[in-house]
């Protein structure tokens, strides 16, 4: 008799997670991608940032950052200003386009998941919104910081 070993909780999570993210990549092309997406976001809700305080509100590097607001930056999405407090420092802000962007939900997968959403009762609604943001909350709040463990955990990825 073989015995099915059970996946833990976070790996079930994990592999639902995985998941709604393809289904939500495969929905569609165009937009934004998630990187910027999620930057954009930050910037729409928390404005005027520095650049460090949105790469460090979106757990990337100051640099992997630059380039994900540059190219907002292009798409007339975000706008950069100079620091009042310090002239050598620039602060990003939403754009109008970058504002509608975000609060209206336009993209095809934005879409895609309003309308998965849309099927479900409003308590069923209530209780995947306040899992994600519990789960968003945990994982962007105890995040490591230790180099060491840093490291370690991004050689379990690779």
């Amino acid at each position: 008799m073989t015995i099915s070993p059970q996946p833990s909780s976070a790996a079930h999570l994990y592999h639902n997670l995985v998941r709604i993210s393809r289904s939500l990549r495969a929905s569609g092309t165009g937009g934004l991608s998630a990187g910027s997406s999620s930057a954009l976001w930050t910037i729409v809700n928390n404005p005027p940032l520095r650049l460090c305080d949105i790469a460090d509100r979106e757990s990337v590097a100051a640099p992997t950052m630059s380039r994900v607001v540059a190219g907002l930056e292009n798409d007339g999405f975000v706008r950069r200003i100079v620091d009042p407090e310090d002239g050598r420092a620039r602060l990003f802000s939403a754009t109008p386009a970058g504002v509608e962007l975000i609060t209206d939900a336009r993209s095809r997968k934005a879409q895609v998941l309003s309308a998965a959403i849309a099927d479900l009762s409003d308590a069923e609604r209530a209780r995947v919104h306040e899992g994600l943001e519990i789960l968003a909350r945990a994982l962007t709040t105890n995040r490591c910081t230790d180099t060491d463990s840093r490291a370690r955990h991004n050689d379990e990825e690779s």
